[in-house]
């Protein structure tokens, strides 16, 4: 999907990509911010889907978006924040395949991301120009981007709810980060998470080892399926993967808001679990504590649950008293075009942070 509309030659742009676990979102804005274009494409989890994926992904996106742009618009800056790039060593492979990306926009007619305005070179029949910082696009795992989406700075702690789940925080320039392990080995309190606990739940009750829940027939409809039995064919299937057990978040979170114990207890538990990522953010970070801590809450679970939103609140508070929940009203992808300014020199004095 894309919208946007025509930009004129002489523009200057940069690009913002959040790619979570479900979908990447893409922005062209300009100098100012103020977004421009936008495209909207599948997952581009570094993990899950791998390098090659990533490449096609995010190189479709940057060219839908530069789709819209006429004559010699100057591409300042690029910031991707991407789901499991979560280790050190993932940095480089994703880098890679950002540039690899470009290459192939550069291969059909479109600049590379050290083009020269004045000498021309890389520049495409258009006049679009790349005048990244140092040639290299600035990637981050997808918790920066909704730190900054959330708090304008890199200063605070947020907490991801969505496919997966993290908290990440930034104090004085010192990072910690806690969960995001992926779905094997952890995600507690994501959708996932939630997804998976909820057809455990079905055939514990189909077996008559945990108590009866509405959430059987709930689950049933909505993969599509007549008797707990049949859910074996359809998580089994090549087809069915992390997105799809996410997909079932909703149901979960709109049976424990109807009352159904066992939905509410996976919602409970996915608050502590939650809180507990939190506390080991913020005990590790040197935030004072006598003043007011803003915590960041983003992804699609938090919108949707007010239970989440009130446990994760009142189990915090109980650790950490001044700390101060809220869900983020901004999209993480404004934090991807936040960095790219900021790298690009483009943020107003005293904005950086």
């Amino acid at each position: 999907m894309q919208t946007g509309n025509t930009i004129s030659g002489g523009t200057v742009v940069v690009i913002g990509i959040d790619g979570g676990g479900t979908k990447t979102v893409a922005v062209l804005a300009d100098s100012n911010g103020r977004e421009l274009a936008r495209s909207v494409g599948a997952g581009a989890n570094l993990q899950t889907v791998g390098a090659g994926v990533v490449r096609e992904r995010i190189g479709s996106l940057i060219g839908n978006l530069l789709s819209s742009t006429m004559g010699a618009v100057k591409v300042r800056g690029l910031a991707v924040s991407l789901a499991g790039v979560d280790r050190p060593a993932d940095i480089p492979v994703a880098t890679e395949a950002i540039l690899g990306a470009i290459a192939d926009l550069t291969a059909e007619g479109q600049s590379s991301p050290d083009a020269s305005a004045d000498g021309g070179e890389g520049v495409d029949a258009r006049g679009l120009v790349w005048e990244l910082p140092g040639g290299l696009p600035i990637v981050t795992n997808d918790a920066v981007a909704a730190l900054a989406a959330g708090a304008s700075t890199l200063d605070g702690v947020v907490v991801i709810a969505g496919t997966g789940s993290i908290a990440f925080g930034v104090c004085n320039g010192v990072r910690a980060r806690a969960g995001g392990w992926g779905s094997i080995l952890g995600d507690e309190g994501s959708g996932y998470a939630l997804g998976y606990g909820a057809l455990r739940a079905v055939c514990r009750a189909h077996d008559g080892r945990a108590p009866a829940t509405s959430l059987t027939g709930a689950v049933l409809a909505h993969v599509g399926a007549s008797t707990p039995s049949d859910l074996i064919g359809i998580v089994s299937a090549q087809t069915w993967g992390v997105a799809e057990t996410a997909g079932i978040a909703p149901v979960v979170v709109r049976d424990a808001e109807a009352g159904d114990a066992v939905a509410s207890g996976l919602v409970d538990e996915a608050a502590a679990e939650l809180v507990a990522s939190a506390r080991a953010v913020i005990d590790t970070l040197p935030f004072e504590r006598s003043r007011d801590l803003p915590i960041v809450l983003a992804g699609g679970l938090w919108p949707a649950s007010a239970r989440l939103r009130d446990g994760f609140a009142s189990r915090l508070s109980e650790h950490v008293p001044h700390a101060r929940p809220s869900v983020s009203a901004h999209e993480p992808v404004e934090g991807a075009v936040w960095l790219a300014r900021r790298e690009a020199g483009l943020l107003p004095p005293g904005e950086g942070g």
